[in-house]
């Protein structure tokens, strides 16, 4: 599913339209039923109910009027306001508005806010409100009656009314999810043909509401390069999953090794450990400083400890490189730094590891942390990297602010990525995964509970077990972002969010994925011919 921009959603409209699969008018009238439809659903099949429609004067009120034409015809009570100069509705919009008054309902123009009162006063209640004021063509300012609109849905919101937004809810971008001082407020947003980034990238997300994608039939992306950004759906993540040979023994099922620990950060490593066990690693060994080893061997039940030379302070010494590179020699993918720490020895120790890598490597906290300072990665081995940052570390590795990678979350890390020619899981809300050639995925799991300590373990450890049992690097990173957020929404809606356990977590993977390739085999069950 694409996750697109406004221009890029502009441009699949009008490859649909000029390659003769649809004509405007047909793609408008499709988006309008479409909300209608998405409110039936949503709501119940009586709209017998009063409903009032906000539009603007371009394509978004076309949908608008659209909308209201098919919400009449269920039986709801309808009352239009055009926010602008009917003069100023053409093209296919100016269509659906005439169609709209021929079949007999009313559309008011609202030229001053008071004319925008009367019409609100005009019912005590009203039990819906549509936002088609702006759709994609939202900006960060609202200025006149659009304003004046804006907050008159929000007043709505707050006396009760369900509010629906048309596309997008005006006051939110529809590609960065900043927000208008005055932005509406959705209940349910309904959109058309693909998501929009700024329906998931916060502020904006937090104004949406549920969100409906609606088949208006555009043609698919012409050109995977230009439209690069998608967000995960279950099907496709399960179709990334591996399949486990029946013959399949502990050897051939995934090797890990996870090099990290020192004293009070153990339970990183325990993490990160279980992590890879529940996501299907066959056989897990974790790397860590002699004196630590009894500790992790009463932490861990199915993983093994390997004892590799210590500094003074107990944390992993340089001295442990051939050791550490000899028993990666029998992985087939490697985390580094799981509780590592900001010890000089042991982040030379990281760098020294990742800079003469052989096998797919997923780098994390401590880690990343040893490349502060730094040039960068060094990526003359060839073998994959993969890197895992919190907003926070992305900061220190990049010398940005955390809140301007935030205000630019996907393409930051789609720049990093190709830049550093690493595949980058930039963690949080969402986390989005970018790829060294521009390819990006938004992970649409998880929930607050998850911003706990050592989640992020875990999650690292998902990602080397999936690395480990011969996934690509970019989707290896992405089916764990989602699995690992699907397994917190697990936890969360039997527990609830707060004082969600990571250990709850890396416990809930299996399930998370035994549901996914569930639903793919049932799909695969289904074919012609299926035995």
């Amino acid at each position: 599913m694409l996750l697109l921009t406004a221009a890029e959603m502009r441009e699949l409209d009008r490859a649909t339209i000029e390659g003769g699969h649809a004509t405007g008018d047909a793609l408008m009238e499709r988006a309008g039923a479409g909300v209608a439809e998405a409110m039936e659903r949503r709501y119940g099949p009586a709209l017998a109910l009063r409903i009032v429609v906000l539009c603007g004067t371009g394509n978004n009120g076309g949908d608008g009027f659209v909308a209201a034409r098919h919400l009449r015809a269920r039986g709801a009570e309808i009352h239009v306001g055009l926010i602008g100069e009917r003069e100023r509705v053409r093209g296919e919009a100016r269509v659906h508005l005439d169609r709209l008054e021929r079949e007999g309902a009313g559309v008011a123009e609202i030229g001053s806010e008071e004319a925008l009162r009367r019409l609100l006063a005009s019912r005590a209640r009203w039990d819906f409100a549509l936002d088609a004021l702006l759709g994609t063509g939202s900006r960060v300012g609202l200025e006149g009656l659009i304003a004046g609109a804006a907050q008159a849905l929000r007043d709505l919101d707050d006396a009760g009314t369900r509010v629906v937004a048309v596309d997008l809810p005006t006051g939110v971008h529809p590609d960065t999810g900043e927000i208008a001082r005055r932005a509406v407020r959705a209940d349910l947003t309904v959109t058309f043909g693909h998501p929009k980034r700024g329906q998931w990238l916060y502020p904006g997300r937090a104004f949406v509401g549920a969100l409906e994608v609606v088949d208006i039939g555009l043609i698919p992306a012409p050109d995977a390069a230009r439209f690069p950004v998608e967000l995960a759906t279950g099907i496709d993540i399960a179709n990334l999953l591996p399949l486990r040979d029946p013959r399949a023994h502990k050897g051939a099922s995934g090797r890990v090794l996870i090099v990290g620990g020192a004293p009070g950060l153990t339970g990183a490593v325990t993490l990160a450990a279980r992590g890879a066990t529940r996501a299907g690693a066959g056989y897990v060994q974790c790397a860590v400083p002699e004196g630590l080893c009894d500790i992790l061997a009463v932490k861990l039940t199915t993983e093994m400890t390997l004892a590799a030379p210590q500094t003074a302070g107990r944390t992993l010494a340089r001295a442990a490189l051939e050791r550490i590179q000899a028993w990666a020699e029998r992985a087939d993918a490697v985390l580094i730094g799981s509780g590592l720490s900001r010890d000089p020895e042991s982040a030379g120790l990281a760098r020294a590891l990742v800079a003469a890598r052989a096998l797919p490597t997923v780098l994390d906290a401590d880690g990343l942390n040893a490349y502060e300072g730094t040039e960068g990665f060094d990526s003359r081995s060839g073998a994959p990297l993969v890197l895992t940052p919190h907003l926070g570390e992305m900061g220190r590795l990049t010398g940005d602010t955390p809140a301007s990678l935030e205000a630019r979350r996907i393409e930051a890390a789609r720049e990093w990525a190709a830049r550093w020619k690493a595949v980058v899981v930039l963690k949080g809300a969402p986390t989005v995964t970018a790829a060294p050639d521009g390819r990006a995925t938004v992970n649409p799991t998880g929930n607050p509970g998850l911003a706990t300590a050592g989640t992020g373990d875990v999650l690292a450890g998902m990602i080397v077990a999936l690395l480990a049992q011969r996934l690509d690097p970019y989707d290896a990173a992405r089916a764990a972002a989602y699995v690992h957020g699907l397994a917190g929404d697990r936890v969360a809606g039997v527990k609830g969010p707060l004082g969600l356990d990571a250990a709850d977590v890396a416990e809930a993977v299996p399930a998370g994925l035994h549901a996914l390739t569930r639903a793919r085999d049932e799909a695969l069950e289904k074919r012609p011919g299926a035995i």
